[in-house]
C-alpha cells in the first residue's frame, strides 16, 4: 500500500451541512475521518481530495450532519432485563390498548397459554389511568379474572404496581404486612386488605429486585437496546445500574468490542443491589474506564415518581381524590447527607432523583453542606429532573451558585403534559419546564429521556419538545420558556459532552474529537420540532464506522447490527 493510502481517511463525508456545534467552526461542508477521529474538517473542494484508495468516500447531497447524539439520563439495561416475558400493555408503544378491558384481555390471553402457578409479569405506560377509557387502573379483582390461577403483576411506570391475589398470597403479603420506608403497600381503609396497588419501594415486596437472568443473556437484549439508539442517532447515553449482572453484560459487549454506544454507567448506591458504599470503598471514581464504557457517577433518589403521585410536593398532588397518595420521602435528610458528604469527599460525581419542591431543597442542602464542608471546583453534582417545574427565582439561584446540573425531561412535557396540568395545577402551568430562563441564567442544560421503559430513546424528539413545549395532544405549555433550535441541538451534543466530562473527546465536530457523527434525512432548521420523533436518520456513526443505514425502499429503516469489532480499545473497566 503507498504511503498516501496509509495516511488516507477512513471515511469522508462531503457535500453536506455540517453543523458541527463548535464556535469556532460553526459550519463546514466536509469532513474526514481516520482511526475513530475527525482529521480534517472544511470545505468539500478541501477535504475530497485527501481520499486515497481505501477510502470510503459519503456523498451527502446537502444532507445536514451533527455530532452524535447523547441521552443523560436513561433506564436502558434494567428495561432490558424486563423486555421479554412481559404482556405489552403500553399505550405509548402500541395504541390499541386503550382501556382497562383492553389490558384485561391481554392479560386474560397470556395466562390461557401459560402453565398454573408460573408467574405473569405486564407492563403499561407511566400515568396510563388519565388516558384509559375508564379513567383508572385495572383492580385486583380485574386481575384475578384475568388469571385466577397465576400470580400476576403489572407495572405502570417505575413507580407503581398492580398486583392480583394469587401474587399477594405467593409474597405472603397481608393486612398486618408494614409498608416499607419509602413505599406504600395500599390498603382499603374499611377492611385493612391490602386492594394490589403497591408504590415505590412497596413494588419490591411482589416483583423482587433480581433480574433472574446472567450477563450473557442479559448483554444480547441490551445490544438490541442499543441499536434502536443508532438508529435515533443516539451515539451516548448515561445508564442507571442498578446490579452487577448489568455491569457484567456491558463489560462482556465491551470486551469483545461490540459496543457502538458510547455508556456511562450511573451506579445506584441506595434502592438496587449494590451496598450503598461499594464505590467508596473500592475507590473508584467517575471516568474509570475508556471512551466506550466508563463510570459516570453514582445515583440514589430521594423522593417517588410523579407518575406514581407520589413525589414529595410541599402541597398535595390536586387529582387525589382517595388522599392515597401522599408524598414518599424514600431517602430520610440525615442518610441523604451522610451518603452525599462522604462520595463528595471522595471525589465522586452525584446523580440525585428529586421530583418536587420538598425533594429538591432537600438535595439542595445535602449539596450546600457537603460543599461548604469539602471545598471542590468542577464536581459537575446533577439533580436529575430538576428543571421540569418548581424552579423559582430561589432555587435557580442556588443551584447556579452550587454549581448544580439539572437534568430535565422534555418526554415529561410531549407524552405526559396533558394530565400533569391538571395533577400539578400552577406548579406546571406557570413554572414548567423553563428551558429559556435555565439557559438565560448559564446552565449547560441537558436533557434525559427517563426512557426506554416509558417510551423509546429519541433524542431528537426531547430536543425538539424543548423547541417546540407541545403535548402529546398538540396542547402548547409556557411556550415563553422554548428554546431555539440550535440551543437544543447544542443541549444533546456539546452540553452533554460537558455533563459526560467528556467535552475534549466529543460532542462537536472538531479536529481531533471521537468521530461521532448523526445524517438527518431532513433539514432540522427548517422542519416543525413538534415532529422531530419523525425526523429521518439516515447515517450514524460511532468511532468512524457507519453502525446505522435507514434503508430508503421497504417497509421499515434497518439497522446495522453491532456484531463487527469496534474501532480502539475493548472499554473493559481495567
Amino acid at each position: 500500500m503507498a504511503r498516501d493510502d496509509v495516511l488516507a481517511p477512513d471515511l469522508v463525508l462531503v457535500n453536506g451541512r455540517l453543523l458541527t456545534m463548535d464556535s469556532q467552526q460553526p459550519q463546514a461542508e466536509a469532513l474526514a475521518i481516520r482511526d475513530g477521529q475527525i482529521v480534517a474538517v472544511g470545505a468539500t473542494a478541501e477535504i475530497e481530495p485527501l481520499a486515497g484508495a481505501p477510502t470510503r468516500v459519503i456523498d451527502l447531497d446537502g444532507r445536514t450532519a451533527l455530532p452524535g447524539l447523547a441521552d443523560c439520563h436513561v433506564h436502558l439495561a434494567s428495561d432490558a432485563g424486563r423486555s421479554v416475558a412481559a404482556v405489552e400493555c403500553r399505550d405509548f408503544f402500541d395504541p390499541a390498548v386503550q382501556s382497562v378491558a383492553d389490558i384485561v384481555a391481554r392479560i386474560r390471553e397470556w395466562a390461557s397459554n401459560t402453565p398454573p402457578g408460573q408467574w405473569i409479569a405486564a407492563r403499561g405506560s407511566p400515568l396510563q389511568d388519565t388516558r384509559l377509557r375508564e379513567r383508572r387502573l385495572p383492580t385486583r379483582e380485574e386481575l384475578d379474572a384475568a388469571a385466577p390461577n397465576n400470580p400476576v403483576w403489572i407495572s405502570f411506570g417505575a413507580h407503581v404496581v398492580v398486583a392480583n391475589s394469587a401474587a399477594i398470597r405467593e409474597r405472603g403479603i397481608t393486612r398486618d404486612t408494614p409498608s416499607p420506608q419509602g413505599g406504600t403497600v395500599v390498603k382499603d381503609p374499611r377492611t385493612g386488605e391490602p386492594t394490589g396497588v403497591f408504590r415505590e419501594r412497596a413494588q419490591y415486596l411482589i416483583r423482587g429486585k433480581d433480574s433472574g437472568q446472567g450477563p450473557e443473556v442479559l448483554a444480547e437484549r441490551i445490544a438490541l437496546e442499543l441499536d434502536k439508539c443508532l438508529a435515533r442517532g443516539v451515539t451516548t447515553i448515561h445508564d442507571i445500574i442498578i446490579d452487577k449482572e448489568e455491569t457484567l453484560a456491558y463489560q462482556k459487549l465491551a470486551r469483545e468490542r461490540r459496543l457502538p454506544v458510547r455508556v456511562h454507567m450511573i451506579i445506584r448506591v441506595i434502592e438496587s443491589n449494590f451496598q450503598k458504599w461499594s464505590l467508596l470503598d473500592l475507590g473508584l471514581l467517575q471516568g474509570l474506564g475508556s471512551d466506550w464504557l466508563r463510570i459516570g457517577g453514582i445515583k440514589m433518589s430521594i423522593d417517588g415518581g410523579f407518575t406514581g403521585r407520589n413525589a414529595a410536593f410541599s402541597r398535595p398532588l390536586s387529582d387525589d381524590p382517595h388522599g392515597e397518595h401522599p408524598g414518599l420521602i424514600r431517602i430520610q435528610q440525615d442518610e441523604l447527607d451522610e451518603t452525599v458528604l462522604r462520595y463528595h469527599q471522595q471525589g465522586m460525581r452525584i446523580c440525585t432523583h428529586a421530583i418536587g419542591d420538598v425533594a429538591l431543597d432537600m438535595i439542595l442542602d445535602a449539596y450546600e453542606k457537603a460543599l461548604a464542608a469539602y471545598p471542590r471546583t468542577d464536581h459537575r453534582h446533577r439533580v436529575e429532573h430538576m428543571g421540569n417545574w418548581m424552579m423559582t427565582p430561589e432555587r435557580i439561584a442556588r443551584a447556579k451558585r452550587l454549581g448544580i446540573v439539572p437534568v430535565p425531561n422534555p418526554p415529561f412535557l410531549y407524552f405526559l403534559g396533558d394530565p400533569l396540568v391538571d395533577m400539578l395545577a400552577e406548579r406546571w402551568t406557570v413554572e414548567g419546564f423553563p428551558s429559556r430562563t435555565l439557559w438565560d441564567a448559564g446552565f449547560p442544560l441537558v436533557f434525559g429521556s427517563d426512557a426506554p421503559g416509558y417510551y423509546p430513546v429519541d433524542a431528537l424528539r426531547d430536543l425538539g419538545t424543548a423547541v417546540a413545549h407541545q403535548t402529546l395532544s398538540g396542547a402548547r405549555i409556557t411556550p415563553h420558556e422554548t428554546l431555539r433550535i440550535h440551543e437544543a441541538l447544542r443541549a444533546q451534543t456539546a452540553n452533554a459532552a460537558w455533563v459526560g466530562f467528556a467535552e475534549h473527546r466529543l460532542g462537536t465536530l472538531s479536529v481531533g474529537k471521537l468521530a461521532d457523527v448523526v445524517v438527518l434525512g431532513d433539514d432540522p432548521l427548517h422542519s416543525d420540532p413538534a415532529r422531530f420523533h419523525q425526523l429521518p436518520v439516515d447515517l450514524t456513526i460511532s468511532g468512524g464506522r457507519v453502525v446505522y443505514e435507514r434503508q430508503t425502499t421497504g417497509p421499515a429503516p434497518q439497522v446495522t447490527p453491532a456484531v463487527r469489532p469496534m474501532a480502539g480499545g475493548c472499554g473493559c473497566l481495567h
